[in-house]
Parts: C-alpha cells; sequence; structure tokens
C-alpha cells in the first residue's frame, strides 16, 4: 500500500455550513483504502516515540492480500507491540474497504 495524502480533506462525516471541494479517485477490483485518524501514528510508547506513519505503512503491506478486517488487526497488532502498556491520550479509529468491482 502506499500513502495517498488529501490536500483537500477527505470527508467521511461532513459539518453543516461547511464547504468542501469534490473530486474522485478511481479504483480498480481489489483496491483497498484506509482511514485513519492521528492517533494511530501519533500512538506513544513509553518512551514518548510514536508509532509514525513508516510503521503503519510497513504494518499495511505485511499481508497485502488480507482482506479489510484482517488488514485492520494487523495494524492493530502492530500499534499494539510498539505501544505496549504505555497509557494512550487519543482514539485509534481505523476504517479498511476493499472495492470489489462493479456487479
Amino acid at each position: 500500500m502506499n500513502l495517498f495524502k488529501d490536500k483537500h480533506g477527505f470527508v467521511l462525516g461532513g459539518m453543516e455550513g461547511t464547504r468542501y471541494r469534490d473530486y474522485e479517485i478511481q479504483f480498480e477490483a481489489g483496491d483497498k483504502i484506509f482511514v485513519y485518524t492521528d492517533g494511530v501514528p501519533e500512538a506513544t510508547d513509553a518512551n514518548k516515540e510514536l508509532f509514525g506513519t513508516d510503521r503503519m505503512i510497513d504494518a499495511l503491506n505485511m499481508k497485502p492480500q488480507a482482506d479489510p478486517k484482517e488488514t485492520l488487526k494487523t495494524v492493530r497488532a502492530s500499534v499494539d507491540e510498539v505501544v505496549g502498556n504505555a497509557e494512550q491520550f487519543d482514539d485509534l479509529t481505523m476504517v479498511c474497504v476493499e472495492y470489489r468491482g462493479s456487479a
């Protein structure tokens, strides 16, 4: 998986009165999108070291053919391995969706 930086701000839940830009992304059958909050790369171990975007991408690429549920489990396990028992101050929200093609 590659990191796609969305400069416009991908909107999952819009707010009334806010302007958003419209654009399209083309998916092929089997493509997945992984959307996450800042709590994932900013998860911190006991030494205050961040999990980070690079580790997140490495976790996403561990099992590239995995289904979305397994992908989420893999990323969460990687975060847990780095963080250990360190107390966290943010949520970890992740969504993974696979496009299976047109019916």
